[in-house]
């Protein structure tokens, strides 16, 4: 299905020591300066001790949101991973992959809530594969996002073909339970192989291009160069892809749209199969995507390097994103830059009110920086009824509450922290989850049996007014199977407080 990508005992000098390789192709914690900056004059709000544990009392009361049903001897069953979430009011949807196999996964799982998260429905999109009802044409997907189309009153899902040729399609809903067949956005010929897509929508009534749906995606076999695709009728026909104006090679896009309507895409660049000396780059489009501007840089980004089997791990590091009512967005992701030789990740973040002039990078404060707790990355939500110095944030991350560790030390805990002041101060960090082994987790790569596979990114959204929801995979204890790694979710969200 897809080319065969060197392993960690295959890669020789600096990219064995300083990358690893992601499903299909890309890297996920990349490469890692020598020297690094200090916390000294950031300002953020003083280092917390982290909540690495915590009573079964003092969490919160978790809601399962869909498990796997799939059966099928050989391959990963009850695991689910790599979630989008989106709310649009106190309405909640969530699509993610379900049933691990090599490269990818058997289908595509949809949840969606009428009640702010208390209550979920679920089920498999139609038309994708043999195991959808009806069954389809892909022998596996991955990769899928969630989106909202405010002019056409919508509920969009987007999902990758795994196939070689590849392809991009996004299904539809009117109710978030009934949903379309899926609908090409791009369908490849020969070779293609597609990778990483992600789909949004214009819902500002005031834009020039309200209505407008965009989706990204990487081509790999042509150097991971970066396309975009645009429609102007609710989804159901798509432009023929565009490249950047320099040509931009990355994976991960996560476009925005601007009340203005300008598209912003935050991306991590790419050079081969190793992430460009760390650049998180951005491009734009100023007229309704019939064009994508040259990318810039945002900043570097260094992250931890795990070495050996530790390598192959799939927990979330994709930059989370989110944007206020005033049209800044916020962009949070793991990087080492505040600690002593890059030892461990913390969570940063950059925004920007065009997309164009990015806020100096700083630092979450989940932990102090002398600790030894690692923090993966995980789902940004930011209220859409607030903006500026009122702006009400909720972030879920992974982390590991100390390094160093190994495949069968290591333990995976699911965190949250909320801040009501745009970012400037933060709320005591506190445990949703864990400990979870490595082992109780998909395995990255089925068949490497390393463990670990959450995926690359947790997507998180706020009610206005109201709390911060995500949806996630968590690896609990199995009993009559290997794996048991459902969808689950803090039942109504996780309140967004200010600093205590």
């Amino acid at each position: 299905m897809f080319p065969h990508l060197p392993g960690p005992g295959e890669l020789s000098g600096p990219e064995n020591r300083r990358s690893r390789l992601m499903r299909r192709g890309t890297v996920v914690r990349g490469a890692r300066p020598a020297v690094v900056l200090m916390a000294a004059g950031i300002a953020v709000a003083g280092a917390l001790a982290p909540a690495i544990a915590g009573t079964a009392r003092s969490r919160p009361a978790l809601v399962r949101v869909s498990s796997d049903p799939i059966t099928k001897a050989g391959e990963e069953h009850a695991t689910e991973a790599e979630p989008d979430t989106i709310a649009v009011g106190h309405k909640v949807l969530s699509s993610f992959m379900v049933g691990n196999v090599p490269t990818c996964t058997d289908d595509i799982g949809w949840a969606f809530s009428r009640d702010g998260g208390k209550t979920w429905a679920h089920g498999l999109l139609p038309g994708l594969t043999r195991y959808s009802d009806p069954p389809g044409p892909e022998p596996s997907v991955a990769d899928t996002t969630a989106a909202w189309d405010a002019r056409y009153k919508e509920w969009v899902v987007s999902a990758l073909n795994c196939a070689t040729p590849g392809g991009v399609t996004v299904s539809l809903s009117k109710n978030g339970t009934h949903w379309s067949n899926p609908i090409s956005v791009f369908k490849g010929t020969g070779r293609d192989i597609s990778d990483k897509d992600w789909v949004t929508c214009d819902s500002h009534p005031a834009s020039p291009h309200y209505g407008n749906c965009y989706a990204e995606w990487d081509m790999v076999n042509e150097g991971f160069q970066v396309e975009m695709s645009t429609s102007t009728d609710g989804g159901k026909t798509w432009s023929a892809p565009v490249a950047t104006a320099n040509k931009f090679r990355g994976v991960g896009g996560e476009p925005v749209v601007l009340p203005n309507g300008t598209v912003v895409v935050p991306i991590p660049a790419l050079h081969g199969l190793v992430l460009h000396d760390g650049n998180l780059d951005v491009f734009t489009s100023t007229n309704g995507g019939r064009s994508w501007g040259a990318t810039q840089t945002i900043t570097t980004f260094h992250q931890h390097s795990l070495a050996g089997n530790l390598a192959n791990l799939r927990l979330p590091f994709f930059p989370a994103e989110g944007m206020d009512r005033a049209g800044r967005i916020y962009l949070a992701f793991p990087d080492c830059r505040f600690r002593a030789n890059c030892a461990s990740d913390d969570m940063v973040m950059t925004t920007s009110t065009n997309g164009t002039h990015w806020t100096a990078v700083t630092r979450i404060p989940i932990a102090p920086v002398t600790s030894k707790l690692d923090v993966w990355g995980g789902g940004l939500a930011v209220d859409p009824s607030t903006s500026g110095t009122s702006a009400r944030l909720g972030l879920y991350y992974y982390y590991f509450p100390k390094l160093p560790c190994t495949v069968s030390t290591c333990r995976v805990f699911l965190g949250y922290t909320s801040s009501a002041n745009g970012g400037a101060a933060w709320s005591t960090p506190k445990v949703i989850a864990g400990p979870m082994k490595l082992t109780q987790f998909g395995d990255s790569f089925p068949g490497v049996h390393y463990g670990g596979f959450a995926g690359d990114y947790v997507g998180a959204s706020a009610m206005p007014g109201g709390n911060a929801v995500a949806v996630f995979p968590l690896g609990l204890p199995a009993t009559t199977q290997k794996f048991n790694q459902p969808m689950e979710t803090v039942k109504g969200g996780e309140p967004i407080t200010p600093r205590r």
